[in-house]
């Protein structure tokens, strides 16, 4: 880090350790572990991507097949493959503009008018926020995918009188699953942002005689563009490193599925210098388009905006006009994105789904989590990671945002940059880093990936769920006043005295918020844990070092468990119990964090 020894004398021993601290862990176990995705290049022929299995210009195959057999009319939805890299980037852009459309306009609706129904749309729009790994894929694979048993969607046309049978498939299928799943991430964002307005700017613009679409377009979207921007810039690296949909539609022809691959078969070496190559594409595709939003999103604005607005606005009445848009349009669109975490609920009390509707009711799902030694590894695997994980985040978390929030010194803001760059860096990126980095370095001992998985997962979840922490804390921090700090120091107090009697006492509840969270995202976490979880061996194991998600994965996967049930269920079990800590985490969290528009603040 460049600052200067000059300056650091006169920083103080504590302010210096905090500094470090988090500093020195980044640097280590995340920098670093990233950086050696270039040693994995080493004698790599860039030639192999100039393939069409990379880079296709060709489209092969049509994006929508519709045919007709008798009177029953079959359109199947399936995408083109153009390489696996233009695959990425192209699905990538496409999930990012819709659900940027779908999250702003559910967001425009429910924060700023107020008409019947409002709290069903808000309950709906936040319904995808309970994230369910895997789960959530293979249910919308149920209600919308194309298979030869029908689906929920072409069940419910056919019984309104339309033979028509519509599915989606390979990266069609993707592309669905992806957008139904993270347009919340732009809705929550423009909340935040709408929720920041000055209610005396859209008074002087009705004043003014500016109203309904008018108003949106001069007033309120000009000043919600960040948020827009914030939430389309995530959604963008989700669907970018997502591994998730294209493994429940086993579509393999995307960068996320042949890092992960990589996992599976990483004794060939051949395939390190493949996968580096994409690694470091995927890095380079998430981390461009994120240094230009970056800039434009600057922290100072950020700061404003964290303080909160000087005055709530109160919501408008929505007319004639929009009340169709809203229950036409919006909508049946919110529904159809709440309709695969309903249908987890369903299927993990159900005996088995197969085709468009499910079957039986049953409790023996929630016995199998228990009952069943490999299965029920991967929750105490999980908890016990989070235990250790958690003080690192707090400690870490709390120390970056200190000294980011209170210490101008040059070079303090590479230590913002550091502290947020993980949630720009793909999940997959990171696993690939930390194999190579440390089963290069320190082989046969616990840091090595293939010796004890489950210390690389611990380091890892810390350094990638971190930023939510600091963010809170950083944000409790602003409103904080400084002057409080000062003098109790012109009092003669050190530094570490002010921390544990002023500070902590008024920001504990941020420090908390960002834990919360925290937690909630190390226990959903995908990309590390199905990667370098599959290392400690598969759940048949009853002693394997998988988390939570690594085996609803393997659950998803199974064509059968002992004892009758269907594995899929018991998955949809297991993610039902996520949800549920999911939604408690996010209801006594983002009850505060969005009031003050954290939820931007945490992009």
């Amino acid at each position: 880090m460049a600052v200067k020894v000059s300056k650091l004398k006169r920083v103080e021993k504590v302010t210096l350790i905090l500094f470090l601290l988090p500093t020195l862990y980044l640097l280590s176990f995340f920098v670093a572990p990233v950086a050696s995705v270039l040693g994995g290049l080493l004698g790599f022929d860039w030639h192999l991507l100039n393939t069409p299995f990379y880079i296709n210009l060709k489209p092969i195959g049509s994006p929508i097949e519709i045919r007709s057999f008798g009177p029953r009319l079959f359109i199947v939805i399936k995408g083109v493959n153009m390489g696996v890299i233009l695959n990425s980037l192209i699905n990538s852009i496409i999930v990012t503009l819709v659900s940027a459309v779908i999250g702003t306009a559910a967001a425009l609706l429910i924060g700023l008018y107020d008409f019947p129904g409002r709290r069903l749309f808000a309950v709906l729009a936040a319904l995808p926020l309970l994230v369910a790994p895997f789960v959530n894929t293979y249910v919308v694979k149920l209600l919308y995918g194309f298979n030869l048993q029908g689906n929920t969607l072409s069940y419910l046309l056919q019984h309104l009188g339309l033979k028509v049978t519509i599915g989606f498939t390979q990266l069609g299928g993707i592309t669905l699953a992806q957008i139904l799943a993270f347009y919340p991430i732009v809705y929550i964002n423009v909340l935040a942002a709408l929720g920041a307005i000055d209610a005396s700017l859209i008074e002087q613009a009705l004043n003014l005689g500016s109203r309904g679409f008018k108003l949106i377009r001069t007033i309120i979207l000009p000043m919600i563009v960040p948020g827009i921007l914030a939430g389309a810039t995530l959604v963008y690296i989700l669907s970018l490193e997502d591994v998730g949909a294209p493994i429940v539609f086993n579509y393999k022809n995307v960068i996320s599925y042949q890092v992960y691959e990589f996992f599976q078969e990483f004794t060939s070496i051949g395939g390190v210098g493949a996968s580096a190559a994409l690694c470091l594409i995927m890095l380079l595709l998430a981390l461009i388009p994120m240094a230009i939003i970056r800039k434009y999103l600057s922290l100072k604005y950020y700061a404003r905006l964290s303080r909160g607005a000087p005055r709530p606005f109160k919501r408008l009445k929505l007319g004639k006009k929009g009340l169709i848009v809203a229950y036409l349009l919006v909508l049946p669109v919110l529904i159809a994105a709440a309709a695969p975490q309903i249908g987890i609920i369903v299927l993990a009390f159900s005996e088995r789904w197969v085709g468009a509707l499910p079957q039986g009711f049953t409790l023996r799902n929630f016995y199998f989590i228990f009952s069943k030694p490999g299965v029920f590894r991967g929750i105490v695997n999980s908890v016990t990671y989070l235990a250790f994980a958690l003080p690192m985040i707090a400690i870490l978390g709390f120390a970056a945002a200190y000294v980011v929030a209170r210490i101008r010194v040059k070079g303090i803001g590479l230590l913002d940059l550091l502290s947020t760059a993980p949630l720009a860096v793909p999940g997959l990126v990171v696993a690939f880093g930390y194999f190579i980095f440390f089963h290069a370095i320190a082989q046969g001992t616990p840091l090595d990936p293939l010796v004890s998985p489950a210390v690389v997962l611990v380091l890892a979840y810390a350094a990638r769920k971190m930023p939510f922490t600091v963010r809170s804390v950083y944000t409790g921090l602003l409103q904080t006043p400084r002057a409080m700090e000062e003098a109790a120091e012109s009092l003669g107090a050190t530094k570490g005295k002010v921390l544990r009697s002023i500070v902590l006492p008024l920001v504990w509840r941020s420090i908390i918020a960002g834990l919360l969270l925290s937690s909630i995202y190390v226990l959903s976490e995908v990309s590390v844990s199905v990667t370098i979880g599959a290392l400690g061996g598969d759940i048949v194991d009853p002693n394997h070092a998988g988390p939570i998600t690594y085996v609803i994965m393997r659950l998803i996967q199974a064509p059968s468990i002992s004892g009758g049930a269907q594995p899929q269920a018991v998955a949809a079990a297991m993610a039902a119990i996520l949800m549920a800590l999911e939604a408690l985490v996010l209801f006594v969290a983002t009850s505060r964090l969005a009031r003050r528009g954290q939820m931007l603040v945490s992009v």
